[in-house]
């Protein structure tokens, strides 16, 4: 049995346009082709989502990461690590987001997130 084949830039890429058009929607010239500003306006879609209170988009999206983080190759892996882990770890914490990362964040992602920055505790 060979190694499973582990989820690269172009298949993400097919699912956000696929799954969440009003995602890829926000992707300009600068950030079209470049892995890490794609997944950075997929980052800022989810604090768009917490800020406004849509909880359902958020538990979508977060979960949609989630999994892609799991299954990611090295590339995609690194994005999503550095690119919405980290820079949404670091980011502004509302009282808002913090209720969505507890209620909505699948808990593997959540821990990540606190991992990197305990106040989201």
């Amino acid at each position: 049995m060979g190694k499973p084949t582990r989820l690269n830039r172009d298949a993400f890429i097919d699912a956000v346009r696929s799954q969440f058009p009003e995602v890829a929607a926000t992707w300009d010239d600068i950030d079209d082709g470049l892995l890490h500003l794609e997944v950075a306006a997929f980052r800022r879609c989810v604090e768009t989502a917490m800020d406004d209170g849509r909880l359902w988009d958020v538990e979508f999206y977060c979960r949609f990461i989630a999994i892609s983080f799991a299954n990611a190759d090295d590339a995609l892996d690194n994005a999503i690590g550095v690119s919405f882990v980290e820079d949404f770890a670091l980011g502004e914490i509302t009282e808002k987001r913090r209720r969505a990362v507890h209620e909505r964040m699948p808990k593997e992602l959540r821990d990540e997130i606190i991992a990197i920055n305990d106040r989201w505790r």
